[in-house]
């Protein structure tokens, strides 16, 4: 019972060294507050009497390799969604603001999104997919998505299937923090934000020498670490009942 970044632990929970402790083992999942993961099904009390009523399906994860910020390598699973950019650092300001999160979540997502929008600086990767060679300037955020939503409701893959075997790569361009702030509220209200979208089993992510900090890679809305990442597709690696 929870929200996204207690599910990740969960979920990361199911596993040591890379490899499941039970594979008959099955996560079952109660949202009790607004996120990616849950988007779409019922909540609290409804969803655990829902639990009685659904079996248990397997689902794809995802698992990215990625360094800390003291440099040393590190391997997180997500259900839901990875993303890097302005979106993880919202993230980590988000889980880092104690205060900002009192009056409630919503109010602590715009709070995160207004402070980071108002420091952020362009940033330049290098990308490569199963399709090959891409390299992007001016990336605003990247999201690697198993489902439909990303970045705390940023609906940039509706139409994604959690058990698909594929990423949906929602590649989100930079520019003046306007435009940043108008893409993302577009995102949350479903419409077409526009893009770059991919679909792929694996992305590699690496920062150009153009980019002079650290590009921060969260999943599940917790912070896992900063490029350069390699983020690859588990196929029907957990059971799950939602």
């Amino acid at each position: 019972m929870g929200g996204d970044r207690l599910i990740n632990e969960a979920v990361n929970g199911f596993f040591e060294h890379g490899a499941p402790l039970s594979p008959e083992a099955v996560l079952s999942i109660v949202p009790t507050t607004a996120g990616d993961i849950g988007s779409g099904h019922a909540s609290g009390v409804t969803a655990a009497l829902n639990l009685a009523r659904v079996d248990p399906r397997p689902r794809d994860l995802g698992h990215v390799s990625c360094l800390t910020l003291d440099g040393a390598a590190v391997t997180r699973f997500f259900l839901g969604a990875a993303s890097f950019g302005i979106t993880a650092d919202m993230a980590l300001r988000m889980n880092r603001a104690r205060l900002a999160a009192l009056p409630g979540p919503c109010f602590a997502r715009a709070w995160s999104e207004t402070s980071t929008l108002a420091r952020w600086r362009a940033c330049h990767v290098r990308l490569i997919a199963d399709h090959g060679h891409y390299e992007i300037d001016g990336i605003a955020a990247v999201g690697i998505l198993n489902g439909a939503s990303f970045g705390g409701g940023l609906k940039a893959a509706p139409v994604a299937h959690p058990a698909d075997g594929q990423f949906d790569i929602a590649i989100l361009g930079g520019g003046a923090r306007n435009v940043i702030r108008n893409t993302m509220a577009r995102l949350r209200s479903s419409e077409d934000a526009g893009g770059r979208r991919l679909r792929s089993t694996r992305l590699t992510a690496a920062p150009t020498m153009e980019t002079r900090r650290p590009v921060m890679v969260e999943t599940d809305g917790e912070a896992a670490g900063m490029l350069p990442a390699s983020f690859e597709i588990l196929p029907n690696a957990i059971r799950i009942r939602l």
